[in-house]
């Protein structure tokens, strides 16, 4: 069977883009022509097409999963075959798997770690009870939806009850970091082995690594059945290393009993902890999150100290002062009218420049005026030369009265040419 963006699976599965890759098959993001919905399609890998073999695991898949109803396990819609291969159709999770987010932040704080913790244990134990062990809980199988809700996928090696085992003597199923010791020595895998395999992934997340590896798949499979547990760092709370430690016990009998049982254990050590989400803030028991932000109070002024007004209140003038002794007062009072709109501070009805600028002019006309006075009356009197007159005279003659006083329509420029004239330099010798 073709994969590729467009093709049809069933005349009704429109495959979009291919968005993960496993050992025996290809995850798309595909469009439900039909429902007119979106969709998460495995298909089994092109390479495996025509195996008997594989063919059945992948019906196995479909049966187990179709019998899990759960809100922590990726709900399964169909499934199909079609030439010579099979996919399924199941719910599309938006958002990540638990191994993107270890790989972008190895170690996870436990508030924000133990809520993904009992939600897989929760959903584990809905799959117990239906009979189904998964055999290969690791990170890449935990999806991570919207507003936190955990989403247990991948059911491809899971085993259900009465179901005849389809793997050899001594052949083990599961992935080799994550597998029980009792897996590793060939026995049947069993609810606390998918315990164990979660308790491998909270050591990693609380840690930043596994608590078992070597250079091969072999070496790490006898290491978890002959090497001890390596000590948590003392950072993490004793409770809950003491609940890892349990979860990965080589006797299965020593573990939780149930994944049910290990959620609640889990809830209590986050108290207030919601069971269908990861909260983003764990607040304490006795004490409920302020909806508001509080700021701190202003400190209050000391008696000669400078006024200090609280964070957002409106502005405020400093109050009046008692004056000083010695009758000086403390500071000056402001007014509090504000000031017109493009001018600063008021002196009465004038700015700041107007009153030196009027007394400049004031003394420069002061000053001209008394040269002027100086040139025209000398120590014995006024001096009128017969030019002077006869020129202020003859401009103004039009307008002269019978009194002989100038008029006062008497043209500008015909005065200042008198003063300018050529017999004032002979009036100055």
């Amino acid at each position: 069977m073709r994969t590729a963006e467009g093709v049809a699976l069933g005349d009704r599965y429109r495959l979009v883009r291919r968005i993960a890759v496993g050992g025996m098959g290809e995850v798309w993001d595909a469009y439900d022509e039909s429902l007119t919905r979106s969709v998460a399609v495995k298909v089994l890998k092109a390479e495996f097409a025509g195996d008997a073999g594989f063919l059945e695991r992948f019906r196995t898949e479909a049966r187990n999963s179709a019998a899990l109803s759960h809100p922590n396990i990726a709900q399964l819609y169909d499934y199909g075959e079609q030439e010579g291969s099979g996919y399924l159709v199941m719910e599309l999770v938006v958002g990540e798997p638990l191994s993107d987010l270890l790989e972008r932040e190895p170690v996870l704080p436990a508030r924000r770690l133990l809520p993904i913790l009992a939600q897989t244990a929760r959903g584990l134990h809905a799959a117990h009870e239906a009979g189904v062990v998964h055999r290969d809980v690791k990170p890449g199988n935990i999806l991570l939806g919207r507003g936190g809700r955990v989403k247990i996928t991948d059911f491809g090696v899971s085993l259900a009850r009465n179901q005849m085992t389809m793997t050899a003597t001594g052949m083990v199923m599961g992935t080799a970091q994550y597998l029980s010791p009792e897996q590793a020595v060939g026995r049947p895998a069993t609810p606390a082995s998918d315990l164990y395999s979660l308790g491998i992934i909270a050591y990693e997340a609380l840690v930043g690594r596994r608590p078992f590896t070597g250079p091969t798949a072999v070496d790490i499979a006898v290491a978890h059945v002959n090497d001890p547990v390596p000590p948590l760092p003392a950072s993490v709370d004793r409770e809950l290393a003491a609940v890892v430690v349990r979860l990965l016990a080589k006797d299965p009998a020593a573990r939780p009993a149930s994944g049910a049982e290990l959620a609640a254990e889990l809830d209590r050590l986050v108290p207030r902890t919601p069971p269908a989400g990861v909260p983003v803030v764990v607040t304490r028991p006795d004490r409920a999150p302020d909806p508001v932000p509080r700021l701190p109070a202003a400190p209050a002024p000391a008696p000669d100290g400078p006024t200090t007004a609280a964070v957002g209140a409106p502005p405020s003038y400093p109050p009046r002062r008692p004056p000083r002794p010695g009758g000086e007062p403390a500071h000056r009072t402001v007014s509090s009218r504000p000031p017109l709109q493009g001018s600063g501070p008021r002196l009465g009805r004038f700015g700041h420049m107007t009153w030196p600028l009027l007394a400049l002019v004031l003394l420069l006309v002061a000053l001209l005026g008394a040269a002027l006075a100086g040139k025209v009356i000398g120590a014995e009197g006024p001096l009128t030369p017969p030019n002077l007159a006869q020129d202020v005279t003859s401009a103004s003659a039009p307008n002269m009265p019978s009194d002989g006083k100038i008029s006062q329509d008497v043209p500008e420029p015909a005065v200042r040419s008198a003063v300018n004239g050529p017999d004032r330099d002979e009036e100055d010798a």
